[in-house]
């Protein structure tokens, strides 16, 4: 289980790499300008950062020279927020009475304040809080304005985006509510769209809301973890899952909220709880759930920009205004959210693909069973004229024995002397009809399964001796050689009665169907653990239309010769051969013979 991490936690290495380093470089390729350096805007438009301040070790502040080439040069500071007002020969140029993380504004410094000899300016901060912390730029006045158009454009983008995909959450999960998952991500954006609303709101004046907008990003970056674990069912170990319930998440909030009345009212950058989101979204690619991977990468890419606005301040490097009004405009948390949208958008295409798919095999389940249905009224129907053919031969054969009898008491009713000589006709019909009746009863009681098997060691060679001596009376009334040879004699496990019923109706039936001078051979011979016994007459054969068929429980073989055989010995044969776990197979050519071969299983010696 372990290996399973290395994946993900490599994936999350490189990703994080390539975000930060790049968002450094981006960085670091936007004009900065250092204390003491002589301010001449290359355009109008550029923004710098302010680098290169000066600690005063006995006052602890830091200090900033503005030394431009033209004092009358409209120029305009744009800041943030700042924790301490910013001074300038003792006039106050930047304010910072309002506390809003996602404001910007921006004074014109007045010419009057700079010195004519050296056309320089010192700003003053009274925090003593690294100053490479705080946003502060100086512009153009013209370029103060395009840079705070360009913000709030940002900030509208993005108050937009995350405005419609809470939108589209929750219509999701308005029409499928089985998906909680949609619950959470509708959530979690519309979280992030009330955060930017609420600074939106504070900025115009609306200071009732701003305990809510002061713990907004800390219930944002808790909801990233919640959001998390919620995309792909993660669990929690033992009591803690509870928090990922409703109650439990409004419970974390409110603690949470609680928390951070304690901490000083600075920047609070709760990097940490990202990481856990961040190890959420590992277990859940070390355990492979789908998608995890594309939130990983969302995650990491929103974690590594924000890194950077960290890191820098502590390396005395400067922020560009770029990164800030990203930061500000809360587009830092674009790239997980967008990535959470993406898999939902992938698991609804899996599932509508998943619902094609499955209509389809429907329909083809439908077409098949039609196809079944079809096939099995065509095969009802041919049973059932089967059958009735089969009802008609049995009626056939009793009613003309019945007809002979009649006709033998009739004739015994006129004529008594002929009693003698009309028995043993009388007996031959009833010997027959007792037959046919014998065999319907016995095959019934095969079809329903109520036959039940005795059981035990059977030798075959004894036993096929003891069949076809006692067939030998058919074959010589009828003039045919029956021929018996032992190739291999063995044992198998049965019911002996039942075997020697299969065993007589498939040598007498191949007397029947062979005419007077022909020969049936009946062999025994084992192979592989299994008993071959072949019966193979040199009679009429069987047609290729009647060959498939005449195993079939209600079917009769065509054929102009008729014999005493009640056409249910191949069925009744089979049905107990198969019950043995055998089987029987059958080749034919007409005019040459036939030749059945059983196959039982042996007892090993």
């Amino acid at each position: 289980m372990k290996k399973n991490y290395i994946k993900p936690i490599t994936v999350f290495i490189f990703i994080i790499v390539i975000t930060f380093s790049l968002c450094v470089i981006i960085n670091d390729s936007f004009g900065t300008l250092k204390s003491g350096q002589v301010l001449s805007p290359r355009h109008e438009n550029t923004v710098y950062s302010l680098t290169g301040y000066r600690l005063d070790t006995n006052t602890r502040k830091y200090y900033f020279d503005i030394v431009v080439e033209d004092i009358n040069q409209p120029l305009s500071l744009i800041y943030g927020f700042i924790p301490e007002d910013i001074y300038a020969n003792g006039i106050v140029v930047a304010h910072s009475a309002n506390f809003n993380l996602s404001n910007f504004s921006s004074v014109t410094i007045d010419s009057s304040l700079f010195n004519k000899e050296t056309n320089t300016l010192n700003l003053e901060f009274y925090s003593k809080d690294n100053p490479y912390n705080q946003p502060v730029y100086i512009t153009t006045v013209n370029g103060a304005a395009n840079a705070l158009s360009t913000y709030y454009m940002t900030f509208a983008f993005n108050l937009g985006i995350t405005f419609l995909m809470s939108l589209y959450g929750w219509s999701l999960y308005f029409n499928k509510r089985t998906e909680k998952y949609l619950l959470w991500f509708s959530i979690y954006t519309g979280a992030l769209t009330l955060w930017s609303l609420g600074s939106l709101l504070l900025g115009i004046g609306f200071d009732f809301i701003r305990p809510l907008v002061s713990h907004a990003y800390g219930w944002c970056a808790l909801l990233d973890v919640i959001i998390s674990c919620k995309m792909f069912n993660t669990k929690l170990p033992g009591h803690f899952d509870r928090l990922l319930s409703r109650n439990g998440v409004i419970i974390l909030l409110l603690v949470w909220a609680s928390v951070e009345t304690l901490l000083p009212k600075t920047f609070r950058d709760y990097y940490f709880l990202f990481f856990f989101s961040i190890a959420a979204l590992i277990y859940a690619c070390a355990n492979h759930r789908k998608g995890s991977y594309m939130l990983l990468a969302g995650q990491t890419i929103s974690l590594g920009m924000r890194l950077v606005v960290t890191v820098s301040p502590v390396m005395m490097n400067q922020i560009s205004y770029l990164l800030r009004v990203l930061r500000y405009s809360k587009i830092f948390n674009l790239p997980f959210a967008i990535c959470c949208m993406f898999l939902i958008n992938r698991l609804f295409a899996e599932k509508f693909s998943e619902s094609e798919a499955l209509a389809e095999q429907l329909e083809q389940t439908n077409q098949a069973l039609e196809t079944k249905v079809l096939e099995r009224t065509s095969a009802l129907k041919d049973q059932q004229r089967q059958k009735n053919t089969f009802m008609m031969n049995v009626f056939h054969d009793l009613r003309t024995p019945l007809f002979v009898l009649r006709g033998c008491t009739e004739r015994i009713n006129t004529f008594p002397q002929h009693l003698t000589h009309e028995l043993p006709v009388m007996e031959e019909r009833l010997d027959f009809i007792q037959h046919l009746v014998d065999d319907l009863f016995l095959m019934a009681k095969l079809e329903d399964k109520q036959v039940i098997l005795e059981t035990e060691r059977v030798p075959l060679g004894s036993l096929l001796s003891r069949v076809v001596t006692a067939c030998l009376v058919v074959s010589e009334k009828k003039d045919i050689a029956l021929e018996y040879n032992i190739i291999d004699d063995c044992v198998t496990w049965g019911d002996e009665f039942r075997l020697e019923q299969a065993f007589q109706n498939l040598i007498t039936n191949a007397i029947y169907y062979t005419k007077t001078g022909g020969t049936v051979c009946v062999e025994l011979k084992s192979f592989d653990n299994v008993a071959f016994i072949s019966v193979t007459d040199t009679g009429v054969g069987i047609s290729p239309e009647d060959l498939d068929k005449i195993f079939d429980r209600y079917y009769r073989v065509s054929g102009k010769d008729k014999h005493q055989s009640s056409g249910l010995g191949l069925s009744i044969a089979q049905e107990i051969i198969q019950q043995h776990n055998g089987k029987i197979t059958v080749k034919s050519t007409v005019g040459i013979g036939t030749a059945f071969t059983l196959q039982l299983p042996v007892i090993p010696q």
